[in-house]
């Protein structure tokens, strides 16, 4: 939150003016006039629900249901602007006031567009959870403080709604609202050029399954990747890296009885061994975190001293006592992605397949401040100890992502080793099962994170638009395999009707993502023209 000086007002209105996109988010009141909206009332409304116009302009493909934000919204009305999205007080009762806006400035296409809460904090709130109940035992279950209580509603004595309402626990709310700004961002830009992008996962996937069991010093771990072996349609080191081999992680505790070969083995076929942290199943301090960090890791790497350091990472009891110790504590331990997000009790689950935290996609971390930690949330949305209908969820899960709600996400399971001797557990296959034949890729979280790093990476450089045709440059990052690029199909001057990387003709694909028509092609490094007319 800021407030603009005049001379800023006057700055940003002029750049508008000459064809500028500009994107507000919960913005100052001196900027209402180039908002084209005046404020209806002083008082705010928050913790809602906001419906998307889905009939024309960048809501076409998002959502056509009630999805919530988080945080307070500005009670606007129209004066001059466009609505895009409105403000509901619950979710089916609509308000007077919008949600989101656009008001066309000048004679350039230039446009204002004003969402009347902070989009970014209400997705880092639906992803991390409510702020106010961190640290808070609020589920009524024995052990830790953990995730679940940052969404957990219903505690005796301070009962509220659940942070994300579970009756639409399938939609991803927080994930549909950042589409929604990618339209809003390329369709307003059209005038000026249209703009490349990357797509989400390796090989135009739509999804994908990271599977994950917890070891408590069982070794089930090594029955289990060996039957994860016996099921792969291939295990050849190109299969890993194409994520077509069905390859897992499993977080161990320090003195599980496998051995150094057995692990670097292990390791060498796509595995991913990693640390189970375990605080007895009790509460932690920022203090007391580090040193069960350094202790265990400096035992599990004693234990296991052939293997890569871990960079994924579970907590036994996944024990979570406030906002972003952990993944701070673990990206100085050089972990970088998390699953303790996880999807649970089962009386509060009650079998409901979906998205609790409101996103199916990796993301980092964000600190109060708004900070970004380097160290990616997974959620864990299946687990083999919330009561669930294993082939209900992961069904649920993946048709979604596939058909065309375009719900597209990376699913996390957590199946336990312990089972069966880690041979197999009925969930582990359930899930394994329903991703093969829907070609799902079943990869570890190290698998996941190295491709983050490697699309996060990559990047578009010297892009100019000039004469109908946009010239750019492609560079992938390390990791990045498979990456795939897209550009929008149609704009102002016409369709695209040829690429060329380096003067050579690129094969593309047509594909309507969200709304928006694109050509796909593979992203390899390069020099691209493409051609619109």
């Amino acid at each position: 939150d800021m407030d603009l000086s005049p001379g800023q007002v006057i700055m940003l209105t002029n750049w508008t003016n000459d064809g500028g996109v500009f994107i507000a988010l919960k913005p100052d009141q001196k900027l209402n006039a180039l908002l084209g909206v005046k404020v209806s009332t002083d008082k705010v409304l928050a913790d809602k629900y906001l419906l998307v116009n889905t009939t024309s302009g960048p809501g076409v493909g998002i959502v056509n249901q009630t999805m919530q934000y988080h945080g307070p919204a500005n009670l606007y009305s129209l004066n001059g602007a466009t609505q895009l999205a409105t403000l509901y007080s619950d979710a089916v009762t609509a308000t007077a006031y919008p949600a989101i806006t656009i008001n066309g400035v000048g004679t350039k296409g230039g446009s204002a567009i004003a969402f009347s809460y902070d989009l970014a904090k209400s997705i880092i709130y639906t992803r991390q959870g409510n702020p106010a109940w961190a640290g808070m035992e609020r589920d009524g279950q024995a052990g830790p403080i953990r995730s679940d209580d940052l969404y957990f509603g219903n505690k005796p004595g301070d009962s509220h709604a659940d942070w994300v309402d579970l009756n639409k626990v399938a939609i991803p709310h927080a994930d549909e609202q950042q589409r929604l700004l990618t339209n809003i961002i390329l369709q307003y830009n059209l005038h000026r050029k249209p703009l490349p992008r990357f797509w989400f996962l390796p090989r135009r996937l739509k999804a994908a399954v990271v599977m994950t069991g917890d070891d408590h010093a069982n070794n089930g771990t090594t029955d289990r990747f060996k039957h994860y072996l016996s099921i792969s349609p291939s295990n050849t080191p190109e299969a890993v890296d194409d994520w077509t081999a069905i390859r897992g992680t499993s977080y161990l505790f320090h003195q599980t009885p496998m051995t150094n070969e057995q692990a670097v083995e292990f390791e060498k076929q796509g595995f991913e061994i990693g640390l189970h942290l375990n605080t007895e199943c009790g509460n932690y301090t920022l203090a007391s975190l580090k040193d069960s960090f350094t202790t265990q890791l400096s035992k599990f790497a004693a234990r296991f001293p052939g293997i890569s350091n871990p960079v994924t990472h579970r907590t036994h009891c996944i024990a979570w006592s406030d906002w972003v110790s952990k993944p701070k504590v673990e990206l100085l331990k050089g972990i970088r992605l998390n699953t303790d997000y996880y999807y649970w009790p089962g009386a509060w689950v009650q079998d409901r397949p979906g998205m609790f935290t409101g996103s199916g996609m990796p993301m980092r971390f964000a600190d109060l401040d708004g900070t970004i930690i380097d160290n990616y949330q997974v959620a864990t949305q299946m687990t083999d100890e919330s009561d669930i209908t294993y082939s209900k969820h992961i069904n649920l899960l993946l048709d979604n992502a596939l058909g065309t709600e375009g719900y597209y996400g990376v699913f996390c399971a957590n199946m336990h080793t312990d089972e069966n001797g880690g041979n197999s557990s009925r969930g582990s296959d359930a899930i394994i099962e329903a991703a093969m034949a829907k070609k799902v890729p079943v990869i570890s979280a190290k698998q996941m994170l190295t491709w983050l790093d490697g699309r996060n990476a990559s990047s578009f450089g010297s892009i100019v638009w000039k004469n109908n045709e946009l010239s750019f440059n492609i560079t992938a990052g390390k990791g990045a395999k498979n990456l795939w690029a897209m550009l929008p199909y149609n704009t102002p001057a016409g369709s695209l009707v040829n690429l060329k990387r380096n003067g050579i003709p690129v094969p593309v694909e047509k594909e309507t993502i969200k709304g928006i028509t694109y050509i796909f092609f593979e992203a390899g490094n390069g020099n691209y023209v493409a051609q619109y007319r």
